[in-house]
């Protein structure tokens, strides 16, 4: 059974590009494993499942290098010159830092911004352990310590928190820029359509002080989502739908000066939705019809309470509760948590940032929910 095993764990590996040491190595320990447990008279059934199928080891041992480029062995503490000195060099990295710090404080007394200097310590762990040629892992890991850095620098010189925070949205914008390889380009374009709309509208809202009719760039959304519409005639009702309404609102309000009033344009693109689904002319049924009822529901509260109290530029959120009643309804209990917490982070986010004056400095902070509590709830 030994040898048969090591001979197929030997030819799997092979396939690598490994060197005869870290092969001898490999196939050494995993040799010694055997003998231990034919010595305690354990199964070769159990022997497998005790060490895993040459495939498994040979999947578990290549999580961490490339078909064709060197491979790092550290399997039972075996590592490679150059893990070690990529290990090294992240190791000194404190060091460095301090010694750093201690010069930009003593010497030219910037004691702050100098405390920056102690980012490059996970900066250098990021670049020298997840950077490869064929991925942009790297890429993904550094750009919230990008991002960090450069909201900081612009907070602190320039006294931008505010609309500073926008730089935080490269984190997922970069995230999806390295799945464009395996997506559609209207998938990319989709994807990517929220944070665009997101970075538009604060801008203009920043430099002009207007979030209406700003408000309507958020429409790309929803227009790019048609346009995944297989039937193209459907796809073209659909986003003629959209410039209709967008049409009616305008003119509503530039030249009716009732924007309120307007909003109630925006039920056509919505009617089209009602009328067209994929395999009839009625899109409600018993398994959604919740869902339209809860549309329905904010969509009158939303335009009462607008026309009534002039709630229009922060009672949007109450849309929010579309989505977070098909989580509560239909989402496995373990996940709501989780999948609630984006909705839960963009509302404090916004009534924060709108409600208290300056807040927009630091309203952002409430976006470190998301992933805090998804490691609170795998942990």
């Amino acid at each position: 059974m030994k040898e048969r095993y090591l001979e197929e764990l030997k030819e799997l590996l092979l396939e690598y590009n490994i060197s005869e040491d870290e092969l001898s190595d490999i196939l050494a320990d995993y040799g010694e494993m055997i003998d231990d447990a034919v010595a305690k008279n354990m199964s070769e059934d159990k022997i497998i499942k005790m060490i895993g199928t040459p495939e498994e080891v040979v999947k578990s041992l290549s999580e961490e290098f490339v078909d064709g480029e060197e491979f790092i062995y550290i399997h039972r503490g075996g590592r490679s010159s150059t893990t070690n000195r990529d290990n090294r060099i992240t190791a000194l990295m404190p060091f460095i830092s301090l010694i750093i710090f201690m010069i930009l404080g003593f010497g030219f007394g910037k004691w702050h911004p100098g405390w920056l200097v102690f980012l490059a310590i996970p900066m250098t762990a990021i670049i020298v352990n997840a950077f490869d040629k064929h991925s942009m892992n790297g890429v993904i890991a550094l750009s919230p310590f990008v991002a960090l850095i450069t909201f900081l620098l612009l907070g602190f010189w320039k006294d931008l928190w505010h609309p500073a925070w926008l730089i935080f949205l490269i984190v997922p914008v970069i995230a999806i820029f390295s799945s464009v390889k395996t997506m559609r380009f209207i998938s990319f374009l989709t994807a990517v359509s929220p944070f665009i709309a997101v970075i538009a509208f604060v801008m203009v809202w920043y430099f002009t002080g207007d979030w209406n009719p700003t408000w309507l760039v958020f429409m790309i959304i929803p227009m790019l989502g048609v346009l995944h519409e297989r039937k193209m005639w459907k796809a073209v009702v659909f986003e003629l739908g959209f410039l209709l309404a967008i049409g009616v609102y305008l003119y509503s309000g530039y030249v009716l000066h009732e924007w309120g009033y307007g909003l109630f344009a925006f039920l056509i693109p919505i009617g089209i939705s009602l009328i067209f689904s994929e395999d009839s002319f009625v899109v409600i049924n018993s398994k959604n019809k919740n869902v339209w009822l809860v549309l329905l529901a904010a969509t009158i509260v939303y335009i009462a309470a607008g026309i009534l109290f002039d709630t229009w530029a922060w009672l949007w959120l109450i849309y929010f509760s579309v989505p977070v009643y098909s989580i509560l309804r239909y989402a496995p209990k373990h996940d709501r948590l989780i999948a609630l917490m984006p909705f839960i982070a963009t509302t404090i986010f916004f009534l924060v940032g709108f409600f208290i004056p300056g807040a927009w400095t630091y309203s952002w902070i409430a976006f470190l929910l998301i992933p805090m509590v998804a490691i609170i709830h795998r942990a």
